[in-house]
């Protein structure tokens, strides 16, 4: 009798056992259900909202509990929110430009006004467009036969893309801009343009493309040598889809590799046919200084114990693990982001202040190094508080692993605090996958790197786009070797011709 009560408290633990694992798995596949059903359905943002105390607040609002404010209000100049003003009635409307031009149109009253008096006026402006259109720039060049039959005098044309071609070096860069910043396949550009007067075969369009890339290559070169010799950098890549006849689908996944520098505005897109270490190896093979990514285990193999490179993280990626985690432990997950909050309200006073980076290093200092001391350590206390699966202990495993480097951008006032600068420059690939899907061939994934490293540093450096293919179009193949460098989007403001 005493054996068989054994055997079914054995048998009953088992059972209970069991159930307990099936529990955990069942709650870990609910978690990554619901990742992904905010990620299909869901709104992307990570505000927080206020489901547990009317104090806390969302990360990236420039309010904050009392005791924080008075904290920082010792060293920074609080812009406080202004009292929300009612709007009355009609005055929504939106400003024009004054830099727009002026067409003014003048509306006498039907009625006859002999014998009247003005005594003013009524002024109405609405915001009209002229569409775009094409027109052909024909340059005549006179000839003249020199005196006693000595040769022939006539004017030399202008540097062309395309030599005795039919395009012009705006034509190239609107062409450019549209696929590259506004994510229009050629297809479409050519529907629109037949539907302005002039119809583009879809070869000569791609080729034209291919030739203004031809005379950028000199200044890409120029921009990856700048670019990997910064002492700071943010890496990040993101896949891209490139046609492949070898390929079994036909079709290869291919990476942008992104390296942005920030002290220089530059950003550089470097393709690659994987997501192995061989990209960022090869790219930064003479690199020395800081690299602030995402965590992604290729940069840990490669640089964890680099002697002459100092490993980073990005805070944002720490943080969204915590807002994942809020279901599963919402007392520890809250107080985790609230004080990553602290560290996200002093980077969004000194932004708005425009504190100069030695100021940032002392701020940082003072204020930010206390926090994440104290939130180091608790990571440290929980780290085996929690299952290594759940959400939570996901959530402190990584941060914990990382710490140190989730820190290190208090040393130094140039650093950020997260990779959100790089991750926002791929945003024009993004639009780009989803309006044509793929890139032609590996030679023209190579092509694309080279034009969103172009466009996207003419965004950090706040320069149209246009204004700068055109002129470099127009300018680089009569511009010394030497002088390359005042090209580049980061001095072209300051040597463009006046």
């Amino acid at each position: 009798m005493e054996n068989g009560e054994k055997d079914y408290k054995k048998l009953y633990e088992e059972a209970l056992l069991t159930l307990s694992e099936k529990e955990e798995i069942i709650s870990d596949q609910q978690f990554e259900l619901d990742k992904l059903r905010r990620h299909l359905f869901g709104f992307r943002s990570e505000k927080r909202t206020n489901n547990v105390g009317d104090d806390q607040l969302g990360l990236f609002e420039l309010g904050t509990t009392k005791s924080v404010q008075e904290e920082l209000s010792g060293s920074i100049t609080l812009a406080e929110k202004p009292a929300a003003k009612k709007r009355a009635k009609g005055t929504g409307r939106m400003s024009l430009p004054e830099e727009l031009r002026r067409e003014e149109v003048v509306i006498e009253p039907s009625e006859s006004t002999e014998g009247c008096t003005r005594i003013g006026e009524e002024v109405t402006e609405v915001l009209e467009v002229v569409p775009a259109s094409f027109y052909v720039k024909r340059y005549v060049r006179p000839k003249y036969a020199r005196p006693n039959g000595e040769g022939i005098i006539i004017g030399t044309l202008p540097d062309r893309v395309i030599e005795k071609g039919i395009p012009s070096e705006s034509v190239i860069a609107q062409m450019t801009v549209d696929k590259y910043v506004y994510g229009m396949p050629l297809h479409r550009q050519i529907d629109k343009y037949t539907k302005m007067g002039v119809r583009i075969p879809a070869s000569s369009a791609s080729d034209w493309i291919m030739r203004g890339w031809d005379h950028l290559r000199p200044l890409w070169e120029l921009l990856r040598l700048i670019v990997v010799s910064q002492k700071y950098l943010q890496v990040d890549e993101t896949p891209i889809k490139v046609l492949d006849r070898d390929h079994k689908n036909g079709i290869h996944q291919g990476y942008m590799w992104l390296y942005h520098a920030p002290v220089n505005r530059l950003v550089l897109f470097d393709y690659r046919k994987g997501r192995d270490q061989s990209g960022p190896k090869e790219m930064l093979a003479d690199f020395r200084g800081i690299i602030q990514t995402d965590g992604y285990t290729v940069y840990d193999s490669l640089y964890g114990n680099h002697p002459d490179i100092h490993l980073t993280f990005c805070m944002a990626h720490a943080r969204r693990k915590f807002v994942d985690a809020v279901k599963d432990d919402e007392e520890h997950a809250n107080y985790v982001l609230d004080e990553i909050g602290k560290l996200y309200l002093l980077e969004a006073k000194m932004r708005d202040e425009g504190i100069d980076w030695q100021q940032r290093t002392a701020l940082r200092k003072e204020h930010a190094e206390s926090v994440l001391e104290n939130l180091g350590r608790w990571l440290e206390e929980k780290q085996y508080s929690y299952r290594p699966k759940s959400p939570m202990g996901q959530a402190i495993a990584y941060a914990n692993k990382r710490w140190a480097g989730l820190s290190a951008y208090v040393l130094h006032g140039r650093m950020e605090i997260d990779n959100n600068l790089v991750e926002n420059a791929v945003r024009p690939l993004a639009v780009g996958r989803k309006a044509y899907l793929f890139t032609g061939s590996h030679q023209a994934a190579e092509m694309t790197a080279a034009m969103y490293s172009f466009m996207a540093s003419c965004k950090k450096n706040k320069i149209n786009e246009f204004d700068w293919l055109k002129d470099v179009f127009e300018r680089i193949q009569s511009h010394k070797q030497k002088d390359l460098y005042q090209l580049l989007p980061s001095n072209w403001e300051e040597y463009r011709p006046k």
